[in-house]
């Protein structure tokens, strides 16, 4: 997620201007409850970085960082590498067998590397 100028509640929580964050569901249903997703997530984040150069991204629910988006993204992927390793412990705490719930699948909606 990305906001230019956030409004008092993310300032109230430590969002400054020009701020690029995950959306808030990483730290909890966002991600498969299982110790590796959350470095399958960041390993599939550092291979987009790695094949794609973008400029200019369009995030989740508030805005559109034009220009520096790769770089910001990097950093941001950089400094969150402490919460991948707490979700990481934390899920395999609570699901020491790495057992999906009902209803959520390893790959719902992709055949071979593309969504269908």
């Amino acid at each position: 997620m990305y906001t230019e100028d956030p409004g008092w509640i993310l300032r109230l929580i430590g969002y400054k201007r020009g701020t690029l964050f995950f959306h808030p569901s990483m730290d909890s249903d966002g991600l498969h409850p299982t110790a590796a997703a959350p470095f399958l997530f960041r390993d599939w984040m550092k291979y987009m970085l790695n094949d794609w150069k973008f400029d200019n991204i369009c995030t989740a629910h508030i805005g559109v960082k034009i220009g520096g988006a790769h770089e910001a993204v990097t950093t941001l992927l950089e400094k969150t590498e402490p919460v991948f390793a707490k979700l990481s412990e934390e899920n395999k705490k609570k699901n020491p067998d790495g057992i999906l719930p009902d209803g959520m699948h390893p790959n719902t909606n992709v055949k071979d590397d593309k969504c269908v």
